[in-house]
């Protein structure tokens, strides 16, 4: 059972109605209702979005920055890890804590408990030193995971099952909240469809470039903006 802290009251729910319910939350930004218990439903995640569907059509779209929009992606269930960059924090669910230290090549420090993780990019025996502030991460239950807090680039969330090929392209699609459209793909990603065997990760990351539109048409070149989204680290050419 996992301790879902709402704003009001504590709510107890079992590992598939508070994922389902989380990844609700994740899409009623910006405005957000407590976390609780519903009714087992489809895994619609909204706007004609199913997560493993193979496609990403009609994406729910939210600012990022001047030059910069994301994609929302609520994970189909309860990440098994989020690393927090922001918070410098690792959210474990403790049945997986082993797989999930070999996944992230990590080391744990026997005196503190604290977790360091390589970086995308970093050499693969790179020894990391203590106070390595970048690297360094405290341990932290999953239950203390928060689906509604904005994710930070090169957050990495880790759900079971195998990463597997979807198609980002959409046809001016509105940002959350009015006033632009947006257009971008083919783009082609690798994402973990959840509910399966083994673990795999996915990194919040820039994916491409998509053009805003100021009119819903979305007729003529747009501007280009940079494309966000939880993506394999690794995307497919």
């Amino acid at each position: 059972m996992f301790l879902v802290s709402g704003p009001r009251i504590p709510v107890y729910c079992n590992r598939r109605t508070f994922l389902r319910r989380a990844g609700l939350v994740a899409l009623s930004i910006p405005t957000l209702p407590a976390l609780g218990c519903v009714p087992d439903r489809p895994r619609q995640l909204g706007r004609g979005f199913e997560f493993g569907s193979g496609a990403i059509t009609r994406p729910v779209l939210l600012p990022w920055s001047v030059d910069a929009v994301r994609i929302v992606t609520p994970p189909p269930e309860l990440p098994v890890t989020y690393v927090s960059m922001g918070r410098r924090e690792i959210y474990i669910d403790f049945d997986f804590r082993e797989q999930v230290y070999w996944e992230l090549r990590a080391h744990i420090s026997v005196s503190t408990g604290v977790w360091r993780i390589p970086l995308p990019g970093d050499p693969e025996n790179r020894p990391i030193q203590p106070g390595d502030e970048l690297r360094e991460f405290e341990e932290l239950s999953i239950r203390h995971w928060d689906a509604s807090r904005e994710p930070t680039v090169g957050d990495i969330r880790i759900l079971r099952g195998d990463l597997g090929n979807v198609t980002v392209a959409f046809d001016c699609a509105p940002i959350s909240g009015g006033g632009a459209w947006f257009s971008a793909g083919p783009i082609n990603i690798l994402q973990c469809p959840g509910a399966a065997d083994g673990l795999c990760r996915e990194d919040f990351m820039s994916i491409g470039t998509a053009r805003r539109h100021p009119e819903r048409e979305c007729s003529g070149q747009g501007q280009p903006v940079e494309l966000l989204t939880w993506a394999g680290s690794q995307t497919e050419a």
